[in-house]
């Protein structure tokens, strides 16, 4: 029985990713949580076990029996934990990271994202792992548009935000350490793939639908169809993919064997910005959007909107390509490339939370 220690478990992609390790293997899983108001151990079993019900997985004994928490915290040294008590660890899964982007958060960033890293693979030495697996992110291609191989990041790329400059250095930092590392690199999570529940974390889709919600707020005070101008190519394609997808992927990897390298958790056939995100606006009751190339003629609520949609604009322009041979080799059958995705699958992951937003009828 190998044991694994997570970082990030009671995140999106963190606790998607214990739930697979739980459903795959015999393991033992050690999570670190972050102390707070509340215990630490009693937080993570309920956040768990909120996962487990809402992807319809049927794993509250494994969850008690098999998941042991440590009370830890990426911005300290070794994170806050003690190797004697962690015991021998086989694999470390880090995917514990600070989303936020403007430039006022750049210290907080490098703390957790950048220092953060370090310490997990400091942590990951001291307890004896063979590997680390690292999640960043497909976005450290920042501005590039066309290809983007699975290929070391670089300093050098031009980015949008501080998030994508705290990832790229992350990987950087993953690529000078004494351990075999895994980067693997997800693109826009959204939930899961079969019951569209989101647990542990809305941002990506959900966060556009937020500001697009607020806009209907607007549209009730005007008493009149709101019809925004959107800064963005509507040749762009959204890579949307499914947090238990991009885990059961991830798990993938390591079942396997893979050495270490880059791997994309992204999808063979994204959609073309318009006309998903047409069917995002309509789902919250507003006209299509008008797809324009830069600010001019904006009203005060374009400019508005467009400010507060800073954060996706990498999501929004720049057509991406993402390679997956690296992926393919060493998991063929990878689940994120079988995956049929389609308008009508949008519209039912975007109405699961336009419910909960209160919009959906």
């Amino acid at each position: 029985m190998s044991v694994h220690l997570v970082t990030g478990a009671t995140g999106l992609v963190g606790a998607a990713l214990v739930l697979e390790l739980l459903q795959r293997t015999d393991d033992e899983v050690i999570c670190v949580t972050r102390p707070g108001r509340s215990d630490p151990g009693e937080r993570l079993i309920a956040r768990l076990n909120e996962a487990a019900e809402a992807y319809d997985l049927p794993l509250e004994r494994d969850i008690e029996k098999r998941c042991r928490v440590l009370a830890g915290d990426v911005i300290e040294p070794l994170c806050g934990i003690d190797p004697a008590v962690a015991g021998r660890v086989h694999e470390v899964w880090h995917s514990a990271a600070d989303l936020r982007y403007e430039d006022k958060h750049w210290e907080a960033l490098q703390r957790t994202n950048i220092i953060g890293t370090r310490n997990v693979l400091d942590l990951a030495e001291a307890v004896g792992a063979e590997v680390v697996n690292q999640v960043s992110t497909a976005y450290v291609a920042g501005r590039r548009t066309g290809l983007v191989l699975e290929e070391a990041a670089s300093a050098e790329v031009p980015t949008n935000n501080r998030y994508e400059d705290s990832k790229i250095a992350a990987e950087l930092v993953a690529a000078e350490a004494g351990i075999p590392v895994r980067v693997m690199r997800p693109s826009i999570v959204i939930g899961h793939s079969v019951t569209k529940a989101v647990v542990g974390g809305i941002s990506g889709l959900y966060g556009i639908q937020k500001r697009i919600h607020q806009l209907r707020r607007v549209q009730r005070i005007l008493g009149e169809p709101l019809k925004v101008r959107l800064r963005a190519d509507e040749e762009t394609l959204l890579n949307f993919v499914p947090v238990d997808l991009v885990a059961r992927d991830a798990v993938s990897i390591s079942l396997a064997g893979g050495g270490v390298g880059v791997f994309h958790l992204t999808h063979p056939n994204p959609l073309t910005l318009h006309p998903a995100l047409d069917r995002v606006f309509e789902l919250s009751g507003l006209p299509a959007p008008s797809y324009v190339s830069d600010t001019e003629g904006f009203t005060r609520v374009d400019h508005e909107f467009d400010r507060k949609i800073t954060f996706y604009r990498s999501y929004l322009t720049g057509t991406k390509v993402f390679d997956q041979s690296v992926l393919s080799a060493v998991v063929p059958d990878s689940a994120l490339r079988s995956w049929q995705f389609d308008l009508a699958e949008l519209h039912a992951f975007a109405a699961w939370h336009c419910e909960r937003l209160g919009t959906f009828s």
